[in-house]
This record gives C-alpha cells, structure tokens and sequence, in this order.
C-alpha cells in the first residue's frame, strides 16, 4: 500500500469541510452538550434524588458511561471522516442500519425540540412589558377565573394566556399566533447559522456558545444577592446518602448524563469528521464533558439561589420546584417579578435559554444533514439548498406543536421519540466498534491521531461497563414505560374554576388522563421508527462484502501494512458460535465474501480476529 491507498482510505478528506479553528470545534461541541435540560432538569432531578448526595452517581455514571461514549464517538467520526450512515456501512454494511436510526433519532429530536426555544422566544418578546404580563395586577377582574388568577398569576399565564392550552391532547384548539412567528423566526435563525457547514456553525459558536454563561454569571450574582438564596443553595445541596440504596436515583444519573452529553445522535461524529485526523480527541472528550457536567451544577445553585428568594417573597416552598418547563416559565418567572428590575432578568434568562436551545439545535440537524451529504445523490447538491429542504421539512412536521394542545404532542415527542431508541443505538455503538470492528483496531486508530494507546480504563468501559450500564437502564426504562400507564398531565385549572365543566379541577391544576388510541399508536411508532432499520440491514446485508477501509500513509510509515483477508457476516457467526462451545458441522463458511480489513494491535493480540501485519 502505497499513497494511492492513503487518498483511497480517506477519500473525503481533503474535499471535506472544516472547522475555522479547533476552538470553533470546542465551541460547537460545548453548545452541543449543554442545553435547556442543564437548566431545568439536572436541578430538579439533584433536589428530587438527596441533593448533594445525587452527585455521587452523577460523576460516576459521567466516569464510566458518559465521558468513555463521547470519547468514542469523537474518534470514530475523526478517524473514518464521514457522517453516520457512511462511517457504519464501511464498518460493516449490515451495520448501517444504526448510521439510519441515528439520524431518524436526530430528525425526531429536531422536529419536537425548537418547541423549547419558540417557548422561550415568546417569553423573551412578552419579558420588555411593564408591569410583566404574568403579575397579579394584571389579572383581569371582569374574567371568571380572576380568583385563580390571583392564586398563581405566572401559572394561569403560562397555561391560559401564553399558550392556551386546551383540556385534552384531542382538542387541537386551533393555532397560538404568537407561538407560531416564533417558530417561524426559531428556524429561520438555525438555517442562517447551519447553510454553509461548520463555516457558519463555527461562527455562530462564537457567540451562542459564550452567551450563555455571562448571563448565568450575571444571574448568579444577582441571585445570592437576594434574600433566601443560601436556604434555596442548601436545600440542592443537602445530602440525603440513603437515597443511594435507591435503584432509581441511579438510573436518573445514568439517564441524565447519557442524554445531556448528546452521544448516540450521532452528532458527535458528525463534528469530529470536520476535525483533521492528527488530533488529541481524548482532550476534546474530557474537556466538553466536564465543562458541561460543571453547567449544571452552577445552573443548579442559579435556579435554586433564586427559588430560595422565591419562598421569601411568596411563601412557595423551594422543594416544590417543578422539572422542565415548568420550572422555566412558572417558578423562575414568579421569583423573577418580585425583583428589582424583573424585565431586565426575565429577558436575559429567557435570551439565555434561547441561545441553549438553538446551540443544541445546531448538532441534531447537522447530525441529518452531513449523512445525506455523503450519498451520491445529494454529494452534487448545493449544501444550501440541501440544508434548507431538511429545516422546511422539520418546520411543517413540528408545526402542530404551535396549536393549543402543542405542550400535549411536546410531552408525548419527548417520552418517546428519543429515550428508546437512543439507548439502543448507544449499546450497539458499543458492540459494533468493540465487539465487530475490533478493539485491536480501535485502538491503533486512536493511537496514530493522538499518539497514545488508550489506557486500559478506556477499554474496559468500552468492551464492559458502559454496555451493562445502557443494557440496565433501557430494560428499568421498558419495564418502567410497561408498568405505568401512558398518562399524560393534562390542563383542568384551579379548583375553583376548571377550564372544563366534565373534568373537576384540581389543586395543582393538573390530572393525569389516559392517551388516546391514537396517541399510544404514534407513541409505538416513534420508538419503532428509528430501531426498526437495524434489524432490517443486518438480515439485508448479512452476507454483503465489507468495503475496505485502508489506513492512511503516516499508518503505513509505521511499519502497519494491512493485508486483507475474507470477512462476511457469517464469518463472524461461525466465530461466535465456535467462542460459545456450539460445533461447527459445516465444512467451512460458505458465504465467504472478500474485502475486510483488519490490523494487529502490537501486544495485545486478540484471537477472535484475523490479523496480519507486516513491516513496510
């Protein structure tokens, strides 16, 4: 092998784009990691689950799950330089099928997601009101749901005059027309900052990436000015170890870093094939990992510096605090019109918010966009226009979210389009880049970007621990979804009041109603669709000749000349069941396809694979 092979093995290398700088990358990356859910939903699961002692399996889960798949995925897409679908069919073409339900994945996130940041959009534009819409002053006596107004201004605001929300996810209630500009304005800026790659994506990192932390700065500094906020700090910090011999808290830790961190979307590999192959991804993997583990935590003693002011001035209890959008536009809005200045921290906290959602956007549609990229179909197709077809598709499927009964499709896209799934394709990451691909060969990949073999950490949590952990937390994540029953919280109002005549109210406005027929279907489909391509490619493409994967020149240099040898399919059945103890009746494997291509780890020599390797 000569150079020939080296232009052969990276054939999108020098035509691929690139980051500006490794510090756009690192920015990027950032923006990926760290989202909404860093702030609303990390310190409501650290309350909920002992306070400080939730710590304890937070920054153990990140040690041996999270940072170790991050790490991963960065040098898989770094090393192969393409986008999902392609890197997992050059691995293996019945592999293929997890590049597909990446982006299916991807494209599900991207279609419910910006409905977070239209949220905040519109909380941003009504925040430059004097007094604040959300106010009990501006209740309207004439209404004859004024008492329950008056019981809680910022939630009768939230679920009546923001959003509107209807008493049943089967009564569409027609569109909100604030919320729909604010979708229309929410894509109009990810396409402005995704039409040219990561030229324009680096860019605006920059800016989204950096923002985000002055305002949380500013509101920290802000907050434990006020009074309360050590009492709100202490009540997210106080441990209670016993919850520890709880299974659940574990699994919340488990969940929580593998969602926030952003593995298994694939857009991960997506940003690490815009990187050039000489680089240290490990630093990358550890930086971005912590940095967005850090966020939370100062999120965290944010939101609660201020909820503990909230109990002051109000007399709600801080252990009250809701999770996800509630906390977001109910209790951080009812704290924040009790401040001095209230526009000014309102409309810097939702602007924050805003810029969370829309860096997060910019990984998942990317993680759609650069697989489609690498397909001869559209590889002629200006990235513009291809980019742009891609967001008006995602803008019209995500569109029904804009209507009154949108926080119903929201929570019904949110517990099910992604949880599933993404669990699985992390597990079969795992198994197809360890068990399939081959350690050994992982392994020199990563020693000639980076210049270092692996520590063995590393590869005991990427051959053991982090697939046990994924295979514990998607089997407590099916028996949780088969036990409960598919409820959803629906809006019924106060007590006093109820926005329906057949459904009574309730004190926290709030009654779980069964879903639909309809709903539940949808829900089955939006966990088959993505999971459903895997067990399709690997009966399709079983016997498929694997696409060599030649290493590149500098490889080379160091003495490693692969040889090629046959490899298909039913080769590696007949290894399996040869490791298992079954007997082999046939005369040898009769699908053998040629083309694989394999490498010797020098030291580790492992004899589940075929490997040959000569001095240059």
């Amino acid at each position: 092998m000569g150079k020939d092979t080296e232009q052969a093995g990276s054939p999108n290398e020098e035509n691929r784009a690139r980051w500006g700088s490794h510090l756009e990358f690192l920015l990027a990356g950032v923006g990926l990691a760290v989202g909404t859910g860093n702030v609303w939903r990390f310190p409501y699961l650290a309350q909920k689950n002992g306070g400080g002692a939730f710590l304890v399996p937070y920054c153990i889960m990140l040690a041996v799950e999270g940072v170790p798949l991050f790490f991963m995925e960065l040098a898989l897409g770094q090393r192969l330089q393409q986008g999902s679908i392609k890197i997992w069919s050059r691995i293996r073409p019945y592999l293929k099928g997890i590049g597909l339900a990446q982006v299916v994945v991807s494209f599900s996130m991207t279609v419910y997601y910006p409905i977070v940041m239209t949220w905040c959009m519109y909380y941003f534009y009504l925040s430059f009101r004097n007094p604040l819409p959300w106010v009990e002053s501006e209740c309207d006596s004439t209404r004859e749901d004024y008492s329950c107004c008056v019981s809680d201004p910022a939630k009768h605001y939230y679920y009546v005059s923001a959003l509107q929300v209807t008493s049943s996810i089967s009564d569409n209630g027609g569109f909100v027309n604030g919320v729909v500009i604010c979708w229309v304005i929410s894509w109009i800026l990810t396409y402005a900052c995704l039409f040219k790659g990561p030229e324009s994506l680096g860019k605006a990192a920059y800016f989204t990436a950096t923002f985000p932390y002055v305002v949380l700065f500013c509101l920290f500094c802000r907050g434990v000015s006020l009074e309360g906020a050590g009492k709100g700090i202490q009540v997210l910090f106080t441990p209670d170890f016993s919850v520890l011999y709880d299974p659940n808290v574990w699994m919340d830790a488990a969940g929580q870093i593998f969602y926030s961190l952003g593995t298994g979307f694939g857009a991960l590999i997506c940003f690490a094939s815009y990187n050039p192959i000489k680089n240290n991804c490990m630093k990358d993997a550890l930086f971005i990992s912590c940095v967005n583990c850090s966020t939370s935590i100062f999120a965290g003693m944010v939101v609660y510096a201020i909820m503990g002011f909230r109990e002051v001035s109000t007399g709600i209890k801080v252990a009250d605090v809701e999770g996800g959008p509630g906390l977001a536009f109910i209790a951080y809005t009812t704290a924040v019109a009790e401040m001095p200045l209230p526009q000014l921290w309102a409309a810097a906290f939702f602007f924050m918010m805003v810029t969370l959602a829309l860096n997060s956007e910019f990984g998942t549609v990317e993680a759609c966009v650069t697989p489609l990229r690498d397909f001869k179909i559209f590889s002629k197709m200006r990235r513009e226009l291809l980019c742009l077809i891609v967001c008006c598709v995602m803008f019209l499927v995500g569109l029904p979210m804009c209507c009154r009964n949108g926080l119903y499709v929201f929570n019904l896209w949110d517990n099910y389009s992604v949880t599933i799934p993404l669990l699985c394709v992390g597990l079969l990451e795992c198994i197809g880049i360890m068990w399939i691909y081959g350690m050994p060969r992982f392994l020199k990949d990563i020693e000639y970007m980076t210049g270092s073999v692996p520590h063995m950490y590393w590869q005991i949590c990427w051959k053991w621990v982090s697939p046990l952990l994924l295979i514990v937390v998607l089997l407590s994540s099916l028996i949780k979804k088969m036990i409960i029953p598919e409820t959803y919280e629906a809006f019924v109002g106060c007590e006093d009041h109820p926005i329906n005549d057949d459904i009574p109210g309730t004190p926290n406005w709030n009654r779980k109603i069964p879903f639909t027929w309809w709903a539940q279907f949808f829900a089955a489909l939006m966990v088959i669709a993505p999971v459903m391509w895997i067990p399709v490619f690997i009966f399709w493409k079983r016997n498929a000749a694997v696409q060599p994967i030649p290493y590149l020149q500098g490889m080379i240099d160091q003495g490693m000349v692969v040889e090629e040898e046959p490899f298909s399919f039913g080769d590696e059945w007949q290894k399996f069941k040869k490791r298992i103890g079954l007997k082999n009746n046939r005369a040898g494997n009769q699908v053998g396809n040629t083309g694989g291509c394999v490498i010797e780890n020098k030291g580790a020599r492992d004899p589940n694979f075929s490997q040959t390797v000569t001095k240059a």
